[in-house]
């Protein structure tokens, strides 16, 4: 695997993406509610208490207020206190959410996971993100984001190129 090492530097000097908080709405989603509605509808939702897994399968649509997330199937695990610790997307994986700073994303994979406890946010297999209205882009086969250690990883499968798009000026006037 290739590891595009001047993306990590340009991100924690520019913090763009990073302060972004891509993906901090997609698994608000799935947060099980503090307060807020979410909506899920799959055609089928399993739960297993003895293991701490909940699976909802089958189109799965999860929305809470205008942030959405679409996947063949979710699995949300639990600690013995039932307490989310990892979110796993699955198959078609798409998110559109809107960001406490006003900002507008989109993006997809094959494969999305976020550990809460370590703040990171994994798109895996033919994984994109993008700002709508700005030309902030990354595309790769693997996007990884943490936004407690303030890094962001963009890797690629073989030959294939990463990419990746920052708008510099948007940089320039956050100074």
């Amino acid at each position: 695997m290739k590891i595009f090492g001047s993306v990590c530097s340009v991100f924690a000097g520019c913090r763009v993406w990073l302060q972004l908080y891509l993906l901090v709405g997609i698994f608000a989603l799935c947060s099980v509610a503090w307060g807020d509605e979410l909506l899920i509808d799959a055609k089928q939702v399993f739960a297993d208490e003895k293991r701490g897994i909940t699976s909802a399968e089958g189109s799965v649509h999860i929305t809470k207020e205008r942030d959405t997330l679409n996947a063949d199937k979710v699995n949300v695990y639990m600690s013995k206190e039932r307490k989310p610790f990892k979110f796993e997307a699955i198959g078609n994986v798409d998110f559109h959410i809107f960001t406490e700073d006003g900002r507008e994303l989109k993006g997809k994979s094959d494969t999305l996971i976020y550990l809460i406890e370590q703040s990171e946010y994994q798109l895996i297999g033919r994984a994109e993100a993008r700002e709508i209205g700005k030309p902030n882009y990354l595309k790769g086969e693997r996007i990884i984001f943490n936004n407690k250690e303030n890094f962001a990883n963009v890797q690629s499968e073989g030959d294939a190129p990463v990419r990746v798009i920052i708008d510099l000026n948007d940089i320039q006037q956050k100074k």
